[in-house]
């Protein structure tokens, strides 16, 4: 392929993400970085991170408006993470992902992995390059590294197993459980020894922290520096019940490593727009602030309400960055090069003053002004029509708790 032709592919690559609005880590890499001070504050916490301190970098939370870049911030932040040597998960929460439940959060975050040096999902590309003998390298095999041994030891009957009875042992380090006894049946046969009696029966809510230990160790074993978890849409924690919302903040807490309590190399970002402080946390129905506290107090005890008031400080301190909105000359230059990049994936030469623009449109969310630009740009390119793009004002919807919003929310 000449390269001419990679280049307008890869153009028109960034052009149909951005006319999707789902931003791509090519769009990353092409468009200049209006949250360059956020995104360093980043890169600085990942330079900085080794998982062999027995104190893990504290993760972050992003607070920013709709439409203004939270979701494009945190596709940087995970192209940043890759270029660093991370493994990367990123999910958005949505009616099926919630992290109340912090097991079936796993099962939703681990098989997202991303690995710097492979374009499949997932860390098995990694693991098959490995050596079971080398193990003892690592904390793996440490029996109180754990909430509970058990993932370690399907971890370990990975590498004495093959085919079916390996990729049901891979599954269930991703999140997909296998019955007990099917997984004591594979360790028996294939390690010609009975499973280990553990102390405690493998209960899901209890002992999830496992699987992500597991998984995290798994990764620097596999010579990756750590796991970076990204949160989309965290906002959407206010669809919950009052117990269940408790359940979501006590679990992104501990994978924020805001209690110093996270051993394991995992450094969690999340974004969160505004108005979930402006309805859940301040408002006047709900004020989790206060009401969070007491109830993990009644709850949990006054543990866990120390952990919550450590939270909620944290949350809105000056360690959780505010995505700003863009300057004009930053938004100008944003602009300018999307139409460079149009102009590239359909060879032909626009004419659009992308100031008068800006200045038309008056203030905007920065994915308005895309969108226009692309309706004049399409518009001109198919039509030879110049037309004056119109924006309305942007309706946030309030969040309230939902019962239905997280379909079997146990």
């Amino acid at each position: 392929m000449k390269k001419y032709e990679a280049d307008r592919l890869a153009a028109v690559a960034v052009i149909e993400s951005l006319r999707a609005g789902v931003p791509t880590r090519a769009t990353t890499r092409e468009l200049p970085d209006l949250r360059q001070k956020m995104t360093e504050r980043i890169r600085l916490d990942l330079q900085g991170f080794d998982g062999d301190l027995p104190v893990i970098t504290k993760g972050r939370l992003v607070w920013g408006q709709y439409g203004q870049g939270k979701t494009h911030a945190l596709t940087t932040i995970e192209h940043i993470a890759l270029d660093l040597g991370f493994a990367v998960s990123m999910v958005s929460l949505s009616r099926e992902v919630s992290c109340h439940n912090l097991f079936q959060f796993y099962g939703r975050v681990a098989p997202r992995l991303r690995l710097p040096d492979s374009s499949a999902f997932g860390l098995r590309w990694a693991m098959d390059k490995k050596n079971q003998a080398a193990l003892p390298e690592s904390p793996i095999l440490d029996p109180n590294r754990y909430s509970h041994p058990l993932p370690a030891v399907v971890f370990e009957d990975y590498y004495y197993t093959t085919d079916e009875e390996q990729d049901l042992l891979y599954g269930d380090l991703l999140g997909v459980r296998m019955p007990q006894t099917r997984l004591k049946q594979i360790h028996n046969s294939s390690r010609q020894e009975k499973m280990p009696k553990f102390a405690t029966n493998f209960r899901l809510q209890e002992h999830a922290t496992a699987y992500f230990g597991l998984l995290a160790d798994a990764i620097r074993w596999c010579g990756y520096r750590g796991w970076v978890i990204l949160i989309d849409e965290v906002e959407l924690l206010g669809r919950l019940g009052p117990v269940a919302r408790l359940q979501a903040y006590c679990n992104l807490n501990w994978l924020l490593n805001w209690s110093a309590t996270m051993p394991y190399p995992i450094y969690t970002v999340g974004a969160a727009a505004t108005r979930l402080q402006d309805d859940i946390w301040y408002g006047r129905a709900k004020n989790d602030r206060t009401i969070m506290p007491r109830l993990a107090e009644s709850r949990l005890g006054l543990e866990a309400k120390s952990a919550m008031e450590t939270f909620f400080e944290r949350a809105i301190d000056e360690e959780s960055p505010v995505v700003e909105p863009a300057t004009e000359e930053g938004l100008a230059c944003l602009l300018e090069k999307v139409v460079q990049l149009h102009a590239q994936a359909y060879q032909w030469s626009p004419e659009l003053n992308v100031s008068s623009l800006i200045c038309q449109l008056g203030s905007q969310t920065v994915r308005t002004y895309i969108r226009a630009v692309l309706e004049t740009l399409d518009m001109q390119f198919v039509y030879q029509e110049e037309v004056a793009p119109q924006a309305e004002a942007f309706q946030e919807q309030t969040l309230e708790e939902d019962e239905d919003f997280f379909p079997g929310r146990d």
